[in-house]
């Protein structure tokens, strides 16, 4: 064999070993392309979701994505898309309801979920998930097969306690099923220790009127009797993780009627127990679901204007004064690293900025229904008593550009964004998004 064809073979079996050497293949095309190539490819697609600021979401492309065999079983089996949710990824994860960070989801080529999975995890169980989801998609037991079949299942004991492990397993909600289960179970009396156990392990599964919540409204006083230790201090706080997840599930599913319920049981509390913020933002929540502008704009007006009224400038300054003093001396007389970041947030001033928060929030969602010049007035006088707090704050600033956005004015819209990325947190989690709009917002300025 002649020395040019050596080295050629030489070469060739450098690339073998790389390609079979490496992590998994990320593909730079979009989501619809991917789709399309695992149908050509007969595989399936896999996505890590991600963002720039999650901490165990670079620990995965660190430790686990690059190894050669976690390589080995997604290059055979997956078109792999790596999807910043907060950016290109937006729109797929907004589709798939991803809201954690990371979040994998497996995917047959129609679009159709096979294995939704989150969080970091080990080598082997990310491997595992990989050849779960394959194994899946031609299984009784899959993903689609099981959600296809549920609904004519309400019945059956033992299949929705096959579901819920199922279920589970996929990295899927299990809500319904726990209730379900709950309705025709025979396994455990209602006031018993097992059951009460149960209950209180899964609390956070339960809405209002769901089984769980009326298997603990019925039993409450023998689970009184019954608890000790952890389930003795949770149980008084049950209900109000009843209502709080209540909230949670009623705004990720967009109902209306069940956001309803929550506000309506929210302000029956105790008087104590009603945070004036949480309802107005449920209520908030519930006019945009409905699609109700005009009481939106009503509710944020009063609200604000109240926020504004019994927060006065000199007396938010004064406030924020006495607080970094507090901060300062206990600084002093103990100068750990968590006391000088504290010290720091204080001597920045937490009063208003956290005024400046809620007021930017408020202001951005109010502009979004703005369409007379009496509220546009009114979104005016909210921004300068925002300045007065703080002049040149990077939330007004970014409320501003808002505002010049939606008036065409791209030119004071760059200015306003540019001078709030200035001033912003660099180590708030938002920063990269508003590095990001700054971006778009040039393009169309250009």
């Amino acid at each position: 064999m002649n020395k040019k064809a050596l080295t050629f073979l030489s070469f060739l079996l450098i690339a073998v070993l790389n390609v079979s050497a490496q992590g998994i293949n990320f593909q730079h095309i979009s989501f619809e392309e991917a789709l399309e190539k695992a149908k050509t490819e007969n595989k399936l697609v896999f996505i890590d979701f991600y963002t720039s600021w999650c901490a165990p979401c670079k620990l995965m492309a660190r430790d686990v994505f690059p190894l050669p065999e976690v390589g080995a079983v997604y290059n055979k089996q997956f078109v792999s898309l790596k999807l910043d949710a907060e950016r290109e990824g937006a729109k797929v994860a907004a589709k798939y309801k991803v809201t954690s960070y990371p979040t994998f989801l497996y995917l047959k080529s129609d679009g159709t979920v096979a294995l939704k999975d989150t969080g970091r995890m080990p080598t082997q169980d990310f491997i595992k998930n990989g050849d779960k989801a394959v194994a899946s998609i031609d299984s009784e037991y899959s993903l689609e097969n099981l959600k296809a079949t549920f609904p004519n299942k309400q019945n059956d004991e033992h299949f929705l306690k096959m579901y819920i492990k199922k279920m589970q397993g996929y990295g899927q909600d299990i809500t319904d099923g726990i209730n379900a289960w709950l309705k025709v179970q025979t396994e455990m009396k209602e006031d018993s220790q097992e059951m009460m156990n149960f209950i209180m392990k899964n609390m956070r599964l339960f809405v209002l009127g769901s089984e769980g919540h009326r298997i603990l409204n019925d039993n409450y006083n023998a689970y009184a009797k019954l608890a000790t230790g952890h389930n003795a201090r949770f149980l008084p706080f049950s209900y109000a993780q009843i209502l709080k997840s209540t909230k949670k599930v009623a705004l990720q599913k967009g109902d209306k009627v069940l956001l309803k319920e929550y506000i309506e049981a929210y302000k029956k509390q105790p008087e104590e127990d009603i945070k004036k913020d949480e309802l107005v933002n449920a209520q908030l929540s519930y006019y945009a679901m409905t699609k109700d502008g005009e009481n939106y704009k009503a509710l944020t007006e009063t609200y604000v204007d109240e926020v504004i009224k019994e927060n006065p400038v000199s007396k938010v300054h004064t406030d924020d004064l006495k607080t970094y003093a507090m901060y300062k001396k206990g600084y002093d007389n103990d100068p750990i690293p968590a006391r000088e970041r504290m010290l720091a947030s204080a001597k920045d001033g937490m009063k208003a900025n956290k005024i400046l928060k809620d007021l930017t929030s408020k202001g951005k969602a109010y502009l979004h229904r703005v369409n007379t010049k009496k509220e546009y007035k009114k979104l005016d006088s909210w921004v300068k008593y925002g300045y007065k707090l703080k002049p040149e704050n990077c939330y007004m600033d970014d409320l501003m550009a808002k505002i010049y956005t939606k008036k065409d004015n791209l030119k004071k819209a760059v200015f306003y964004k540019e001078r709030a990325l200035k001033n912003w947190p660099k180590d708030d989690k938002k920063f990269v998004n508003k590095e990001y709009e700054l971006e778009q917002l040039r393009k169309q300025a250009s």
